[in-house]
């Protein structure tokens, strides 16, 4: 039988500062990731696509995530998942700032949901493999619950904070996007921080 697990056994992972900031970064990149999925629709309508165009955003956006889960583990591989891991969290957060903020128009709105799909489907899937790379493979499962467990709580919370933001905003949408995009900016920095942990500055590393 196997023996069971003490609930310290959940904490001890997040004394050692690689599996630290990765958490960090992880709960910050999921404070925004989930916001375009639940309001892209919302403010494409807003912004005056027919409800008929603006059901297929979605669908779009999770089409190209099937994509995104897939060939940047591939790549990961050979060339190092936290590399790759930060450059798709970076550009997803530049996706936010440089394209949503200013897209109105529908061609817009399907490009940047076709495209944040791919970039948030890279990182579902990344985030699971960052901590097998930094954890014994007899701890992979308890590590794995502890961080998920954490950042659980930023998909719960970020949507409501969006929403009054909103409401704050008397409809507009700017200030959801602009929270949208620092925080995944700054979950990369955490994420790059992590990376820091474990080779320093090295850029020029595969990890």
């Amino acid at each position: 039988m196997p023996k069971p697990l003490a609930p310290i056994e959940f904490l001890l992972p997040f004394k050692e500062m690689p599996y630290l900031m990765l958490t960090i970064g992880s709960f910050l990149f999921f404070m925004g990731m989930f916001l375009p999925i639940n309001y892209l629709i919302v403010q494409a309508t807003a912004e005056g696509m027919s409800a008929h165009l603006a059901s297929y955003l979605i669908p779009i956006l999770n089409a190209l995530s099937l994509f995104g889960r897939v060939l940047p583990g591939y790549v990961g591989d050979k060339v190092g998942r936290y590399n790759v891991m930060l450059v798709l969290c970076a550009l997803t957060a530049i996706l936010d700032l440089a394209l949503w903020i200013p897209a109105t128009g529908n061609a817009a709105l399907i490009v940047f949901a076709a495209a944040y799909g791919f970039g948030s489907g890279a990182f579902v899937s990344m985030a699971p493999a960052l901590i097998a790379q930094i954890s014994d493979v007899r701890k992979i499962g308890v590590r794995s619950g502890a961080m998920f467990a954490v950042i659980s709580i930023a998909a719960l919370v970020s949507s409501p904070i969006a929403g009054a933001i909103v409401g704050a905003e008397h409809g507009s949408f700017t200030g959801l996007k602009v929270f949208c995009g620092v925080m995944q900016i700054a979950g990369a920095v955490f994420i790059f921080f992590s990376r820091t942990a474990l080779v320093g500055l090295k850029l020029k590393v595969k990890v």
